[in-house]
């Protein structure tokens, strides 16, 4: 959950000094999703940013109010890249210490901007089992200039930095798999950019294999008028491409008949599937 102006293709155009001077879209656009979750009795997990949380301090009490989980996306949108185990580890108490003060819930759930828990920086898995964090949903098996690890498992599974670190409950989100290789389908740009059909196949296949199908989505992904940027052309594309369409193409998806759920509520199923192999070590030599 960020606003538009948070995006990865936005760090050099909007700078953070300049973010709150940015007119924000994240109230209507959280509560659009809201209410359209509201209409189909779906539960979602929303991985606030720190930031919106400061800016909009009853947002997130908003959501835990109507049944959802609030979980952590940091506070200040930075890939683990730009930060230092130091640096990362109070980013992040920051944010899971406000997002619990606002909410009066417990927040085990992580997910890194930009998918940015990868090889190069593993050292991050210590820092979110020290600081109390349950379950993480950041390492996507798939392969990307950004992001990516696509020799992680593509069900729940337990990871370590190192045969000697943490370990941590990981929960990656869907792909799927054709012609050998590992296609990321589980919201986001793919979710606008490609054919529907990729993603239903991904549900289908995780439904053959027993495998449960996380799906991602950003707040400002369903808001056609928001203000446009100065990105660049692959940027504009990535960012701009199917918001018109996108919250009809949400709604098809999340009517279908499936056993929907919160991170949290599902954690006892992802444990059950992650104990059945040996923990993944993300960090190699």
């Amino acid at each position: 959950m960020e606003d538009y102006y948070h995006i990865e293709a936005a760090y050099r155009t909007i700078p953070r000094t300049a973010w709150d001077t940015q007119p924000s879209r994240v109230e209507r656009n959280t509560a659009l999703l809201l209410n359209l979750f509201h209409r189909h009795n779906r539960k979602a997990t929303f991985f606030v940013l720190g930031y919106v949380a400061r800016r909009f301090p009853q947002l997130a009490k908003s959501i835990v109010d109507a049944g959802h989980e609030v979980a952590s996306h940091g506070s200040g949108h930075d890939r683990l890249h730009r930060l230092t185990p130091a640096t990362f580890r109070e980013d992040l108490l920051n944010s899971k210490k406000l997002l619990e003060d606002q909410t009066g819930k417990p927040v085990i759930g992580y997910r890194a901007p930009t998918f940015s828990v990868v090889r190069q920086t593993a050292w991050a898995i210590d820092v979110l089992a020290e600081a109390g964090f349950g379950y993480d949903s950041s390492i996507f098996p798939v392969t990307h200039h950004w992001y990516g690890v696509p020799d992680a498992p593509r069900h729940p599974f337990y990871v370590r930095s190192s045969e000697k670190g943490s370990t941590l409950l990981e929960v990656p989100p869907l792909t799927w798999r054709i012609l050998g290789r590992n296609m990321p389908v589980a919201g986001g740009g793919y979710f606008r950019l490609l054919p529907l059909t990729f993603m239903r196949r991904g549900l289908e296949q995780a439904r053959r294999k027993e495998r449960p199908a996380v799906l991602y989505f950003h707040p400002w992904e369903f808001d056609p008028d928001m203000p446009r940027m100065a990105l660049s052309a692959i940027g504009r594309i990535r960012t701009y491409t199917g918001l018109k369409a996108s919250i009809k193409r949400l709604e098809s998806i999340i009517s279908a008949d499936a056993n929907w759920s919160t991170m949290i509520d599902a954690l006892p199923a992802f444990e059950a599937q992650a104990k059945q192999q040996k923990p993944f070590t993300l960090q190699t030599t």
